[in-house]
Parts: C-alpha cells; sequence; structure tokens
C-alpha cells in the first residue's frame, strides 16, 4: 500500500472541480483495502458528526438521524476517514485535519446512479464563542 498517494488524494480534494475524481481516486486506491483499514485506529470526532448532521439536513430539507457512523483515523497522516447511513443511504467522509477539509460522498440513487457531494472545511471556533464555566 503506497502512503504517500495520500498526498495526491490530499491535492486533488484542495484542488477539485468535480468531486467524483477525488472519492474515484480515494476509493480506487485506499477505500475498501483491508490493509488501510487496518492501518488506523477507530475514532470518534464530534466535529465530524455535527458536519455530517448539518449536510445530511440541508440535503433532505429536515433533520435526520445519522446511523452507523465508523471512522477511522491515521494519525501520523492526520487523515480520517469512513462511512455512514442516513435514509436508507450510504455515504462516505475523507477529511485531512491539517487542512482542516473533507469531502462527503452520499450515494443518493442507485437508477438512476446519482451521488451527492459536500466538500467542507472547518474553522476554530473563537473562545468568545465558547460557554464560560460560570
Amino acid at each position: 500500500m503506497d502512503l504517500s498517494k495520500l498526498a495526491a488524494l490530499k491535492v486533488k480534494l484542495l484542488t477539485a472541480k468535480h468531486f467524483g475524481e477525488v472519492t474515484g481516486y480515494f476509493l480506487d486506491h485506499f477505500g475498501d483495502h483491508p490493509a488501510f483499514i487496518k492501518l488506523g485506529e477507530p475514532t470518534r470526532d464530534d466535529f465530524i458528526d455535527q458536519v455530517l448532521a448539518q449536510v445530511a439536513a440541508q440535503l433532505f430539507g429536515r433533520s435526520v438521524v445519522i446511523r452507523d457512523i465508523r471512522l477511522v483515523r491515521l494519525p501520523e497522516y492526520e487523515f480520517v476517514h469512513g462511512g455512514f447511513c442516513v435514509e436508507g443511504k450510504v455515504g462516505t467522509i475523507i477529511y485531512f485535519e491539517d487542512e482542516r477539509k473533507g469531502l462527503i460522498s452520499l450515494a443518493w440513487s442507485l437508477s438512476p446512479p446519482e451521488t451527492k457531494y459536500a466538500r467542507f472545511t472547518g474553522r476554530p471556533v473563537p473562545n468568545s464563542w465558547l460557554r464560560s464555566d460560570n
């Protein structure tokens, strides 16, 4: 497994005009390869949970429940990837922590084939927005 291709994936994510190319590259080189999945550690991420909820609500036009979120983190690459289900549809997510950028892909329809994509950027919350202990 050539993990140097993660750098190419990052460039594609940052510059892509067609997000299917990013997802295709990820799946071709990493996505379902058991050796790649074993390299990471299972993780939870509140930021990713919030992003998934917000994107899904926008796509479905209402609040929906995200199920079966499974994330794997490769700490040395600051990379998180995984899958989820929402309203009977299957999705994937990739996220580069150092860039604070990621991509959600959701298989919207099988016939005709349609995939919805959402590239997202995380921004640190200013301290003034955080709740005080008082």
